[in-house]
């Protein structure tokens, strides 16, 4: 019999308990706040060389497209082979792209071209890691700290945002984007140290048959279909993508079109959803055992159209800051309860295909919203299309309550390896329509 798991506070930073956990989080932490670094950098360096919102975008898809294309092999991979070693070759690799651009930049190459092809190969490179990164974190806690452990994970995501892209802003301002590709190539060093200092056993799943990627994702699809807790978990991510990541990218609209406030205020806004996910998240964790996931995943849903709703409302700049920590601390909330979901009721053979499912639903319905709900700013006005869009949210998080579609996450009922899931970097944001001045 496990442990009794913690509740209330002392379930808040219990994973740190375990010095596996300790250095995977402190390696990711400085490598994700280096990569706003870069995530910050590519959009002004293409919009520099091109003055065209459409370049902007389709940089943005280069990025973003790969991460649910490399899926199907990324998954298939990180279930036959040891997941550390396989983080050691995804995440050097990421520096070698990080590198790559800092001596493009350097070295005077001013091509569109050059950056784009850059892009992709960053959205290939990073769309064979995730599905590595987040099977992998499932080895290095115990069942009784799960919830703890993924809370934990989706704070450092947070917390790298709450500093990054503000300080992200102030170096490209000061000193160029060639400075920020090199601090996120210096970055990768903490994770590459961590994972070189982590001691974990194999828990690889002997393969039976040579690799099918294609294959192996389809019945990874039809097992997550089969389990009405996972299929709830993917289903319901894909509505955060769609609405969530997506309007919180597509906020740079609100800070330079309808705030003023360019490339600096839009740095503000998504450090403020940073610091609403890193204030929730032992509010969340003490809630292990004590609050069922799909009402907290609910409440979620909620708040998040809540705080959309707030910022297409925000009168002045200052009053949109508290709408987006409104929305971290929904991001945080979310992301937890649905990567817990998964994790408990998912079976190891199939652990890293059906995160990969996960994550390519997520990645998928992310552009697909700054697509959908891009066009809609576009044809309207940008408070009018966050209006309709956290209103419609609201709408399907009643509906979803209501009627009891979340009871799913509630399930428990497979062999589980603990663990818990990384979040997304959110894909490169459309620049938005220069307004009349």
């Amino acid at each position: 019999m496990s442990a009794p798991q913690p509740v209330g506070l002392a379930a808040a930073g219990a994973a740190f308990g375990h010095r596996n956990f300790r250095l995977f989080w402190a390696g990711g932490v400085i490598s994700n706040t280096g990569r706003w670094f870069q995530t910050v950098a590519l959009p002004i360096v293409i919009y520099q060389l091109t003055e065209s919102a459409g370049w902007v975008g389709v940089a943005g898809f280069a990025q973003i497209a790969p991460l649910a294309a490399m899926g199907p092999v990324a998954g298939a991979l990180a279930d036959r082979h040891h997941r550390r070693t396989m983080l050691l070759v995804t995440q050097s690799l990421q520096a070698l792209t990080a590198l790559g651009l800092m001596v493009l930049w350097f070295s005077g190459v001013r091509s569109v071209a050059a950056y784009l092809a850059m892009s992709l190969l960053v959205g290939v490179v990073g769309g064979l890691n995730l599905p590595a990164w987040q099977a992998f974190v499932s080895e290095l806690v115990p069942r009784e700290l799960l919830f703890s452990a993924i809370t934990l994970n989706s704070a450092q995501f947070n917390a790298s945002r709450l500093f990054g892209p503000a300080l992200a802003g102030v170096i490209i301002a000061a000193f160029g984007p060639g400075w920020a590709f090199t601090v996120n190539l210096v970055s990768y060093g903490a994770v590459l140290l961590a994972l070189s200092l982590i001691q974990v056993p194999r828990t690889v799943v002997p393969a039976t048959e040579r690799l099918r990627p294609i294959r192996e994702f389809v019945a990874a699809a039809d097992y997550a279909r089969q389990r009405p807790g996972i299929r709830t978990a993917i289903a319901t991510v894909s509505l955060i993508g769609f609405f969530g990541l997506s309007l919180q990218m597509l906020s740079v609209v609100m800070a330079e079109e309808v705030f003023l406030r360019g490339e600096r205020g839009f740095g503000l806004l998504l450090s403020c959803v940073g610091l609403g996910a890193v204030c929730a998240s032992p509010v969340v964790a003490s809630m292990a055992g004590r609050v069922r996931r799909s009402r907290l995943q609910g409440a979620a849903l909620m708040l998040y159209g809540t705080g959309i709703i707030g910022l297409s409302l925000a009168p002045v700049f200052w009053v949109a800051l508290p709408a987006m920590f409104v929305m971290g601390a929904a991001h945080l909330t979310s992301a937890s309860t649905l990567n817990t979901s998964i994790q408990v009721q998912v079976d190891e053979a199939v652990r890293a295909k059906v995160l990969s499912l996960y994550l390519s639903m997520l990645t998928l319905a992310n552009p697909l919203g700054q697509l959908l709900i891009g066009g809609l700013i576009e044809l309207t006005a940008p408070r009018l299309a966050f209006f309709v869009c956290g209103l419609s949210l609201l709408g399907i998080a009643t509906v979803l309550v209501t009627t009891g579609a979340l009871e799913g996450l509630d399930e428990q009922d497979s062999p589980y390896q603990p663990g818990s899931a990384a979040e997304v970097q959110p894909s490169t944001p459309l620049r938005p329509r220069q307004p009349d001045r």
